[in-house]
């Protein structure tokens, strides 16, 4: 009680103090000089209050310097509190469902993927389909980057994550490894007709395992299921041949990688520029079709977010 006292004795001279600089003379210089005295009584009162309060119990102590802090912005806080910049101190998001939490809105975020020791990965999140919380790891949308490249590419990603892009096999497999994901892939005709495909489980191999497609679960959607049909298989690129085709590379006869078996029902990483056959197919909606645009995007599932939301709980957030 005698602290609360003390506390609103000085906000009453200090209002009064104020006003009365004010009123004597309008010059900034001189109403700051009278603010910046009436701070460093406060800065007197308040030495005072933590005197005299020295001998209660440390956890009253510490309140009380809580207290302190804000109303004596020129003294050091004998408690300081974590900066935002100081590492540890911020919270980043694990999945486009945390980093999306406050805006809602699709963009690009940081994400943390601690099992690649990155702290700091840009990725794009949507939040305009299918209840949002979306990370885009594939999306196709013009000419403007190749797709038929090599392995090396594949794994570790290339493009422009806003358009073009391709997210990397090596942070795709620790993705879905690390935490259940689902999968989602929108398609759209030239005529404008858009169809998805979806997956409730979508698990990546490593690269020991050739980052072959291990899981997909049950499938839902308008599309067509072009996927299943690759289920097992592992990841092809014009310099690394996987596909069960015995006599060619399937990467390098239809100009880009991906889990072909012999050779496939869906390739999203076709040619852009095919106009009658090849290019970005998915045969569930027509064989050998060119698509205008294809996005691969994944999310966890609700096993996922409970184990995301205990780590969260666990690390005090």
């Amino acid at each position: 009680m005698l602290r609360f006292a003390f506390i609103i004795l000085f906000h009453c001279i200090l209002f009064f103090q104020i006003r009365f600089c004010f009123a004597q003379d309008n010059e900034s210089s001189k109403a700051c000089d009278c603010i910046c005295d009436s701070a460093v009584q406060l800065g007197v009162i308040e030495d005072n209050i933590v005197k005299d309060r020295s001998s209660e119990v440390n956890t009253d102590t510490k309140k009380s310097e809580s207290e302190k802090q804000p109303l004596n912005d020129n003294k050091t806080s004998e408690i300081e509190k974590p900066s935002p910049t100081k590492q540890g101190s911020v919270y980043t998001p694990s999945s486009c469902i945390e980093a999306t939490a406050a805006t809602s809105k699709s963009g690009v975020y940081k994400i943390q993927i601690p099992q690649l020791n990155l702290n700091s990965v840009d990725v794009y999140c949507d939040e305009d389909t299918d209840g949002g919380g979306w990370l885009v790891v594939q999306r196709r949308v013009s000419n403007a980057v190749d797709f038929f490249i090599g392995w090396n590419y594949y794994k570790l990603g290339f493009g422009d994550i806003n358009e073009n892009y391709w997210i990397g096999l090596e942070k795709l497999h620790t993705l879905t490894s690390s935490c259940e994901q689902e999968l989602y892939i929108k398609l759209e005709k030239d005529t404008g007709d858009v169809y998805y495909a979806k997956y409730s489980k979508f698990l990546i191999g490593s690269e020991s395992e050739e980052f072959a497609l291990k899981e997909l679960g049950t499938y839902s959607g308008t599309a067509g299921d072009s996927l299943t049909y690759h289920l097992g298989m592992k990841f092809t690129t014009l310099d690394r041949d996987n596909d069960e085709d015995p006599d060619r590379n399937c990467a390098q006869k239809f100009k880009g990688g991906w889990w072909f078996k012999f050779c496939y029902y869906s390739h999203l990483n076709g040619n852009f520029n095919a106009i009658h056959r090849y290019g970005i197919n998915w045969h569930g909606i027509e064989k050998e079709l060119p698509l205008r645009y294809s996005v691969m995007m994944i999310r966890p599932t609700q096993n996922c977010w409970r184990k995301l939301m205990k780590n969260s709980l666990n690390r005090g957030f």
